[in-house]
């Protein structure tokens, strides 16, 4: 989709509603697709779906990746009028989706996901080797012909820039949690600097974001992401600071994290900083050069086309009909021994190897502190 000719030269903000693409119908799949959610509220209150429902409505702060990768999925194509439910619990015999953090030890041992052909989806989480597939949202993690790269969603509902700021550059805006922002960038010195030149940071200290938070651009001016996490994290971390960014209009000023660099064309797509100074610099070159700024909004205009709904869609559509397709056919005609012995075998040596991985992961990255507000 080519930007307008209107947008280029005149107010970048007039058509970003144009953004959010209408659900169209998709080429059937040829099986059905489980998506497996640990919530059976949720999946009788969205069993009949047609349309959207408002993030609020099926995001719970406690199951982020679950929401975010399962539920959402499986709306994103039930409204498109793909056959995929969502349920509770694994399907024998089926094509099952079900994120990472769902394969839980205990839970696993009581459900015996072997019967189902399982397609997991990483996340910022440890390696999954209890499945068949992995979906995976940062390149780094494409290890294999099984995993499968796609695109999280963008932020839905999101509330894009006010038109009438123009080329301002005034407001700072951190969209994360408190508790991955270096120290640096939350100093007296840091805070009172951005000030002294006019520049104010709307930084939230909660634990938990209000979510309503994560949406809201609207009188955003330049963007913040950078995180004081280790690199192995970083590498299961996806580009969806950067991509929410383009869609709201906002030019971004993102740390050197993997997914935003294997997305990265041109200097206009974002500012790489590595240091408080390397933000004020950033925030003065803008101020200081509004056809820069301009610029980085059209470039993000284009950019996030490759990004809309209508796109992922039709990335996980292909994907489930596609690789996915073959390898359940392939599945569903094995032998009586393989079933009913190999199956199980092979269920314990990969859980026991997705153990070993998982304590690697945590080991490497102190992930029981990851969580805790610093």
């Amino acid at each position: 989709m080519d930007i307008p000719d209107s947008i280029v030269n005149h107010d970048t903000k007039i058509l970003w509603s144009r953004l959010q693409d209408q659900p169209i119908s998709l080429q059937p799949l040829p099986h059905p697709v489980y998506f497996v959610c640990n919530d059976p509220d949720l999946c009788e209150k969205f069993a009949h779906v047609s349309e959207m429902p408002n993030f609020e409505h099926f995001y719970r702060p406690e199951r982020g990746g679950s929401c975010s990768w399962i539920v959402q999925t499986y709306l994103q194509l039930k409204c498109r009028g793909l056959d995929v439910r969502l349920v509770s619990q694994y399907i024998p015999d089926a094509i099952c989706v079900v994120a990472r953090e769902e394969l839980m030890k205990k839970r696993l041992l009581k459900s015996l996901p072997f019967r189902s052909y399982l397609v997991v989806c990483q996340q910022d989480r440890p390696r999954p080797f209890i499945c068949e597939h992995r979906v995976v949202q940062n390149l780094c993690n494409v290890l294999d012909e099984m995993d499968h790269f796609l695109p999280l969603w963008s932020q839905p509902d999101l509330k894009k820039r006010a038109p009438q700021r123009g080329n301002l550059v005034k407001n700072l805006v951190f969209k994360g949690r408190f508790y991955y922002l270096p120290q640096t960038y939350k100093s007296p010195a840091f805070l009172e600097q951005l000030q002294a030149l006019g520049f104010c940071f709307f930084l939230r200290e909660d634990y938990s974001p209000d979510i309503k938070d994560w949406m809201d651009y609207f009188e955003a001016d330049v963007a913040l992401a950078i995180r004081h996490t280790p690199q192995l994290y970083l590498e299961s971390k996806p580009a969806s600071k950067l991509i929410n960014a383009w869609f709201a209009g906002c030019p971004a000023l993102l740390g050197p994290e993997p997914a935003y660099q294997a997305l990265r064309q041109s200097e206009l797509d974002y500012i790489e900083i590595n240091s408080p100074e390397d933000v004020l610099q950033a925030l003065q070159q803008l101020r200081d050069e509004p056809g820069l700024y301009r610029a980085m909004v059209e470039n993000g205009w284009r950019r996030a086309q490759d990004f809309t709904p209508e796109k992922i869609a039709g990335l996980w559509r292909n994907l489930l009909a596609g690789p996915i397709a073959s390898g359940y056919e392939q599945w569903k005609q094995q032998s009586f021994i393989q079933k009913k012995i190999n199956r199980p075998l092979q269920f314990t040596y990969r859980l026991m190897k997705q153990e070993r991985e998982r304590r690697r992961f945590n080991l490497l990255t102190g992930r029981t502190k990851l969580y805790r507000p610093k």
